[in-house]
């Protein structure tokens, strides 16, 4: 059942995202009019950042609140692979990485639909799309009584995808670093 709907709400929020970048490319000449430096070539990554921050802030609300609503009541609900946890605790660490990871999978994903005809802009948008499926399959390991602390492997997993993704996003910054200074030179 949890895989079921974890493949269509990934498939559907990735397309989202696409949809997103589609209407920030249409806006983005706008939106470097009012920019504070409207020639910078960090402007996508800018905007990007911004636009993960609000994805992350809207996910995170969506799949917190609907847990925060489950607590109305007596006593307090254990994780079942960390008994020794609470499910509200873990949850919090889940959707704080997942808000991380959601910022840096836009700006990645951004990257990629700007660079989709050659291989690197396809490989980042893969990434993107096979880390969030891998992010999300994990945490079923938070409920599963078959797996002893699968809560503790579910955030190692999380975390890894977390540096992974800063490592993509810092390198394709510092490219476009570089290029900016050869252009300015």
């Amino acid at each position: 059942m949890h895989f079921v709907s974890i493949t269509y709400s990934v498939a559907i929020q990735e397309l989202c995202r696409w949809g997103f970048y589609l209407l920030l490319n249409r806006a983005e000449a706008g939106l470097n009019t009012v920019s504070a430096n409207p020639k910078s070539p960090f402007n996508r990554s800018v905007f990007a950042f911004v636009s993960g921050f609000g994805y992350a802030l809207m996910s995170s609300l969506v799949g917190y609140i609907s847990l925060l609503v489950e607590s109305i009541g007596p006593g307090v609900i254990m994780c079942p692979s960390c008994p020794q946890a609470t499910l509200y605790f873990i949850s919090a660490i889940t959707t704080s990485l997942f808000s991380l990871m959601h910022i840096f999978w836009m700006m990645i994903s951004f990257e990629g639909f700007s660079e989709a005809p050659q291989m690197k802009g396809w490989f980042k948008i893969g990434w993107v799309i096979v880390s969030h499926y891998g992010a999300s399959f994990a945490t079923t390991l938070n409920s599963s009584t078959s797996v002893n602390y699968g809560c503790v492997y579910s955030i190692v997993i999380c975390l890894a995808i977390i540096c992974l993704s800063v490592l993509i996003v810092a390198i394709s910054l510092k490219s476009r670093f570089r290029l900016s200074l050869r252009q300015t030179s």
